[in-house]
């Protein structure tokens, strides 16, 4: 018969306290990062406290635009009209993943600059992918401003360009001010062109951050990395009649009602020790979705083509 004795095991796989510890302190990084990083939920609106307590899908009813007025006869009842109202579907299904593996936790999370670093890396993936499934969201729009007849220089956005969105966003009856202009890098550092936005002169602030640019027409700017597909099928110009398909997007313009989002989980990090590796293996994810509240009768979100550009 074998004989022997049982050790105290204070190695880092058993310690039910840095278990319950490296999850807890990681994903409130991991969500910092996350809120800090994503940029095309920002024009939207968080919807997931309708599923906070069970679900995957949200069923938004649309608010059809009541009828015109009319003169008011005297003593003839009012012609009631019923208004036809469609349901948007936001299904929260998509479940993205990302993690790495890191050895010797505990020095790591010791230091505040490590722990940020890793913590960044995985929040800013995990904001990369939900930005992208935004994109594709909003890439399902087929109401597009085709900017190629206006701007002096080829795909770029000049104060000619910017006149001819705000003309077609106001002619939709969507105030600038509740818009938000999101553009690729190639139309946003066009902007730098146009002195009378970003000057220090006009803005009225003493010390401008570098590269600020701020409003233009009263529409907040954003950059994305993640505009990358192509305008739909039998997509229209607003303005001007039919477009070309496959027509490559260089941003949007987003009302702030035509954009919902939410998550079944929020992003969060799962953390498990590998005694074969010595090292944590770190696990962040989410599972959301993202919809337009667009209607054939609502147009409230544009995608900004240059008619058969495939390429910026």
């Amino acid at each position: 018969m074998a004989t022997g004795f049982a050790a105290t095991v204070t190695s880092q796989e058993v310690d039910t306290e840095l278990a319950v510890f490296v999850p807890e302190l990681w994903s409130d990084a991991v969500r910092a990062s996350f809120k800090k990083n994503v940029v095309l939920a920002s024009p939207g609106m968080d919807m997931s406290p309708l599923i906070a307590s069970s679900g995957d899908i949200i069923r938004i009813p649309s608010v059809a635009d009541v009828p015109a007025v009319v003169a008011k006869a005297p003593h003839v009842a009012f012609d009631y009209t019923s208004a036809t109202e469609d349901a948007f579907t936001l299904t929260c299904t998509t479940h993205n993943v990302t993690g790495t593996m890191v050895a010797d936790i505990g020095i790591i999370q010791s230091s505040a600059d490590l722990l940020t670093r890793y913590a960044d890396s995985i929040g800013y993936r995990l904001a990369l992918g939900f930005d992208a499934q935004i994109e594709t969201a909003l890439a399902l729009t087929t109401e597009c401003i085709d900017i190629e007849p206006y701007n002096t220089v080829a795909k770029t956005i000049d104060t000619a360009t910017l006149a001819h969105i705000s003309k077609v966003v106001m002619e939709n009856d969507c105030p600038m001010n509740e818009c938000t202009l999101v553009l690729n890098p190639h139309l946003y550092a066009s902007l730098f062109r146009i002195d009378s936005f970003i000057h220090v002169s006009k803005t009225g602030v003493a010390n401008v951050a570098n590269g600020f640019v701020g409003t233009v027409m009263g529409m907040n700017v954003l950059l994305s990395n993640n505009i990358t597909s192509t305008n739909a099928n039998a997509a229209v110009d607003s303005d001007d009649g039919a477009l070309n398909n496959a027509n490559l997007l260089g941003g949007f313009v987003i009302h702030n009602s035509a954009l919902a989002y939410a998550f079944s989980q929020r992003p969060r990090v799962q953390a498990e020790y590998s005694i074969d590796h010595l090292a944590h293996k770190l696990v962040g994810d989410y599972i959301g979705g993202a919809v337009i509240l667009q209607d054939a009768s609502q147009t409230k979100i544009w995608g900004i083509v240059a008619d058969d550009v495939t390429a910026w």
